[in-house]
């Protein structure tokens, strides 16, 4: 987990919510998650603001344990 000065990235975002690294990346573009990518309009990697990470752990409904 990164620390609250740092942004995280799609890998890091997928283990706080056990899930895989295509989901986020699809909550990135349904616009579930903000985020924002590094290189520019080309650019591969993402990164999510800790602040986003954060609103999404509190608007989460089911912990990934109880959706088993």
């Amino acid at each position: 987990m990164t620390d609250k000065l740092s942004d995280y990235t799609v890998p890091e975002v997928a283990k706080e919510f056990s899930c895989s690294p295509g989901t986020v990346k699809n909550w990135i573009k349904i616009g579930r998650i903000k985020a924002y990518r590094l290189g520019g309009e080309n650019g591969r990697d993402y990164r999510v603001p800790w602040a986003e990470v954060d609103r999404l752990k509190s608007d989460w409904k089911v912990s990934p344990e109880q959706a088993l």
